[in-house]
Order: structure tokens, then C-alpha cells, then sequence
């Protein structure tokens, strides 16, 4: 832990932990326990000894280690996916990753390799600036001109200003001027700068009612597992899922799935999902995975893996 003194710049010390005795076997042999003090804040490190746990049993372990003391757990890690560690932050739970990562939100600190000083914990991106960075990603081109996707999105001026703005205070675009127009662009590649983004990414979906396929308003677009499952090899689902966007009054439907063979599932959406189409009757990929991103089961981290692996080339 010498790399948090040094890149903090904080005091810290760290000794055996006496509670490990009082925990169950199962957790005393997947971790080693130490008990910190960050800056005179204590913590408990909890370092596992082989394979990490998916993400409901870390959950699980931790609850079960703050019974014995309540105290806040950081996870010391040697290594670690950017999947692995949008879903730990997503889930507020602290890590390290000596030379690499730090995340301590007790501390109020988030800091990784791309940083040189903490930043404000993570956002939520507005559905603009979600629309503005995907339709950036999708391009090839390096640079965007803010006006014209104004035109595309028929969103305001005003709407890509703020969204501009909030994605340069996150770091993610840098921007200059060329006459009167706004360029926005990025150093990072296009699936860097996307893992950069995942912790801030809105789930475009806001509410789901199921509704008579004879209701269904015509040309929907599929999502959820309906969409992971045709861009991908995840199996089939059991119910149909479509995206809309517009008011939940338009439409008929209820909260509560009572025939899965006459009903089908409609995400209503934050933004036009027609929008950022690339193919025909489905979701884009990007969005698909933010709305699929609070997801543990590991099918669909592989299948978003792979979706991913599409997206990239």
C-alpha cells in the first residue's frame, strides 16, 4: 500500500486484523485481512488469495465481514478489467490496484493511471451528452461538429452546449473553436475513451410496462435481451423486448407481466433510440449496453464482451 502514501500523499498504516477469527470459513480462506488507518480514517483490506467472485458475492462477502466490524472494506486487487471496475464503482465499493487504480469514496477519492489528481465522484450523464458521446464514438472521423449534430438529433443548441459542457468537466472530450463552430474530440481511442465513460453512463431506460403485441405501436426497435440476443450468441428469451420513446400514456399496458405469449416487454427510453440506429429494428450497441450495465449474470457479461469486440472491429 505504499503506492496510496505516495500517489496521495496521506498517511497510513497498516497491522493484522483480529477479527479474521470470527468470520466464517469460507471467507478466511478466500482473503487475507489487514486493518488500515487512511489519514486517520480505518479501514479493513481485504485481498483475495486467488480468483475474485463475481460481483453478488463480493457484495455478500463484505456484509458479511462489516458484521464483525463495521468498518469500511477495500478490495486490494493485482489486476482488473475495465468491466470489473465499472461494476465496483457502480456498486461504491473501494479498491486498489497498486500503480494503477485507486477508489476510495469514503475518502472522497477516485483516481486511476489516466489522472494525476482526484476527481469529483462519478455522475450521470444527461441524455444528451449520452447521445453527443455515442454519436462521437460511432464516427470514424476524429473531430465533430457540435452544430451539425444538433441538426441530426433535431435537439436544441442550448441541449448541446450543456451537453459539451458536461462532457469536458468529466474529461472525456477536449474542445476548441474553428470560426464560430464548436469541435469536440478525444486523444483516446474510441474503446478507451468508452470504458473511461461506462461509470457515468445514464441506463437510457426509465420505465417498463408490458403490453398486447396487438397494441404495439408499429417499428419499434428491439432491446434488452431481445437485442443482445440477435447481436449476439446469447440464447433466445422468453419475451420480447421493445424500445420507445415518448409518453408512458401512450400507451396501453400494465406494470406487470401476466402472459409472457400475448404480452411483450416496452423499455421506455430517455432518448430517441431511433436516433443512434445501426441496424435495422435494433438498438445500437453502446446504448444496449447501458441499459444491460447493473446486469451480474455472467451470460450477459460475456455477451456484452463480445458485443463490444463487434463494435471495436
Amino acid at each position: 500500500m505504499k503506492y496510496v502514501e505516495d500517489t496521495l500523499g496521506i498517511k497510513m498504516s497498516i497491522e493484522p486484523w483480529d477479527g479474521a477469527d470470527r468470520l466464517p470459513y469460507y471467507l478466511a480462506d478466500r482473503y487475507e485481512f489487514r486493518r488500515a488507518v487512511f489519514d486517520s480514517v480505518p479501514c479493513l483490506i481485504m485481498k483475495p488469495k486467488g480468483e475474485l467472485d463475481t460481483l453478488p458475492a463480493i457484495k455478500k462477502h463484505i456484509s458479511r465481514v462489516r458484521e464483525v466490524e463495521l468498518l469500511p472494506v477495500v478490495l486490494n486487487l493485482d489486476a482488473m478489467t475495465a468491466r470489473r471496475r465499472m461494476s465496483l464503482i457502480e456498486s461504491r465499493i473501494p479498491f486498489v490496484v497498486p500503480s494503477f487504480h485507486i477508489y476510495l469514496p469514503f475518502l472522497g477519492i477516485v483516481l486511476n493511471e489516466r489522472y494525476t489528481s482526484a476527481t469529483k465522484p462519478s455522475e450521470t450523464l444527461m441524455p444528451s451528452s449520452q447521445l453527443l458521446l455515442f454519436h462521437y464514438l460511432y464516427q470514424s472521423e476524429p473531430e465533430l461538429r457540435a452544430g451539425e449534430t444538433a441538426e441530426v438529433f433535431g435537439i436544441s443548441a442550448m441541449q448541446v452546449s450543456r451537453a459539451i459542457k458536461q462532457l469536458t468537466a468529466l474529461g472525456l472530450v477536449q474542445v476548441r473553436k474553428d470560426g464560430i463552430r464548436t469541435i469536440i474530440s478525444s486523444n483516446e481511442r474510441r474503446r478507451d475513451l468508452f470504458d473511461m465513460a461506462r461509470p457515468y453512463l445514464l441506463n437510457p431506460v426509465r420505465k417498463r410496462l408490458y403490453v398486447e403485441y396487438g397494441d404495439l405501436p408499429k417499428g419499434l426497435p428491439i432491446s434488452g435481451y431481445s437485442a443482445l440476443s440477435e447481436l449476439t450468441m446469447l440464447g433466445g428469451t422468453s419475451i420480447g423486448t421493445f424500445a420507445f420513446f415518448g409518453k408512458v400514456g401512450e400507451l396501453s399496458g400494465t406494470d406487470s407481466l401476466v402472459d409472457n405469449t400475448a404480452q411483450a416487454e416496452i423499455e421506455i427510453w430517455r432518448y430517441d433510440p431511433v436516433l443512434l440506429l445501426k441496424y435495422p429494428g435494433v438498438v445500437d450497441a453502446l446504448s444496449l449496453v447501458a441499459s444491460l450495465s447493473h446486469d451480474d449474470d455472467p451470460r450477459v457479461e460475456e455477451s456484452i464482451d463480445e458485443l463490444l469486440l463487434k463494435v471495436w472491429g
